[in-house]
């Protein structure tokens, strides 16, 4: 065989190599998961420098259950779970928390029994104008549990009820600060306020200010965050305290029927 032969093989089997490791084509890489285990792992750094983690809280909600762990030293994370509980449930998300940073999320397509599931999560550095209102930063799930069709026929977790509220604990001190607008940004599931009436607020010491809630995409995906924000005048709210209200409205044609939805990753700035 010709050197060239030689070199023109050795580089394709280089190729074939690495794509099969970009694919998950590795089984070396993921360690082995009992069937009636799933299995969540992460790698926590710091957006801004880089640096591993520690201390973050993920949780995972399912059904009436949660599951958390916090992050070791070197930022990483594992969370073993039931495949009874977890498995089968279309876009389901882990949530990791940590203070001084915004809360972020861990998006999967679907969990399976039997697999393991990593992924590197970045934590954006808590700034000044951003607040995390209390509890905002883990999923919830409104609505009365009556729900179909491909918008929002899987939820990972039960519903809490129709109406939720966050309270925004430093509402004061901003206020103090100077600024004069507070937008809310959510990540949502199964939200269908074009055909429910959802309601957003923000509620304080001078009155609420309300918005019709956001829409979500139809394949039954997570959408929001920053491309969908709702801007509150803070003079409408007050200027003492303030909470971030969610409402499940009742959708058309229905008698009571309210829509069901989940959010997670709760943040509100100020300009």
């Amino acid at each position: 065989m010709s050197h060239f032969h030689t070199i023109f093989r050795l580089a394709g089997a280089i190729l074939l190599g690495l794509f099969l490791m970009a694919c998950g084509g590795s089984d070396s890489d993921e360690p082995s998961v009992p069937l009636d285990t799933v299995r969540i792992a992460c790698n926590i750094i710091d957006s801004v420098s880089g640096a591993a983690v520690s201390g973050a809280t993920v949780t995972f909600q399912s059904g009436t259950s949660e599951f958390s762990t916090v992050a070791d030293s070197k930022g990483n994370c594992e969370l073993l779970l039931p495949s009874a509980q977890v498995a089968g449930t279309v876009f389901p998300a882990a949530s990791v928390e940590k203070e001084g940073y915004e809360p972020q999320t861990i998006l999967y397509r679907e969990l399976e029994a039997g697999t393991s599931n990593s992924q590197q999560v970045q934590l954006v550095p808590l700034a000044e104008n951003v607040s995390v209102p209390l509890g905002g930063g883990i999923v919830h799930h409104l609505g009365d549990n009556r729900f179909e069709g491909s918008v929002n026929a899987q939820f990972q977790k039960a519903s809490d009820g129709g109406e939720l509220a966050f309270v925004i604990e430093d509402w004061a001190q901003k206020v103090q600060a100077g600024y004069t607008r507070a937008t809310v940004y959510v990540d949502a599931k199964g939200w269908q306020t074009s055909e429910c009436d959802n309601v957003i607020s923000l509620s304080g010491d001078a009155g609420i200010a309300s918005l019709p809630g956001g829409n979500s995409p139809p394949d039954g995906s997570w959408a929001g965050g920053k491309q969908v924000p709702f801007e509150f005048a803070i003079a409408q709210v007050g200027t003492q305290r303030a909470e971030v209200r969610f409402n499940a409205g009742i959708c058309r044609g229905a008698v009571v029927d309210l829509d069901d939805f989940e959010i997670n990753r709760l943040r509100v700035y100020f300009d």
